[in-house]
């Protein structure tokens, strides 16, 4: 029975790490934080803290889960709003890809597609405005600045002291929860 136990355990914390490394996925594929605060100097690398305080990796923790949710809840949304112009996501897509290579990329669609393009494009970029403003406010409402929160996330990804704090804190949170009676 011992070893049934370690073996679930065992289970259990791969999928808390993984679970850790696709919130943190779905936060570094927002775009980063930085270009909502501020732009950062693109020829100047962050510099590497590692001395964070265990309040805000749990802090940094429980606002990376709320920031997954939302930006699900923004891709979703994104996706009827092209959905809603008439076009498919992978249309969208591609004409986006079009768009990005040259400023004419476009020119091959006809001018209703044209039309569809731009208007979803209009509401996802209201959707992104609204999104960034929620982000910040999830972040915030954790207890982190937003510039710690950037700290942490670039430390998570070029550290592995602060990879393995940041893998214990969830580990921690995750066994607090699962100790915690479900209502």
């Amino acid at each position: 029975m011992e070893v049934f136990e370690k073996r679930i355990n065992m289970n259990r914390n791969k999928f808390i790490m993984q679970k850790l490394k696709v919130i943190l996925l779905a936060v570094i594929m927002l775009g980063g934080l930085g270009a909502m605060a501020q732009a950062p100097d693109p020829m100047q690398a962050p510099e590497l803290k590692e001395d964070f305080k265990k309040d805000e990796l749990v802090s940094f923790v429980k606002a990376s889960s709320k920031v997954e949710a939302l930006q699900m809840g923004a891709q979703e949304s994104m996706a009827n709003a092209v959905k809603d112009e008439g076009l498919t996501v992978k249309k969208f897509n591609e004409m986006a890809q079009a768009k990005e290579k040259s400023e004419d990329g476009l020119q091959n669609e006809s001018a209703e597609d044209q039309k569809m393009f731009n208007n979803a494009i209009e509401k996802i970029m209201n959707i992104q405005d609204e999104i960034g403003g929620n982000i910040q406010a999830a972040i915030t409402e954790e207890g982190i600045d937003i510039q710690t929160f950037e700290q942490i996330m670039y430390a998570y990804q070029n550290s592995e002291k602060v990879k393995g704090e940041l893998d214990g804190v969830l580990l921690e949170l995750q066994q607090e929860q699962g100790a915690q009676p479900q209502q």
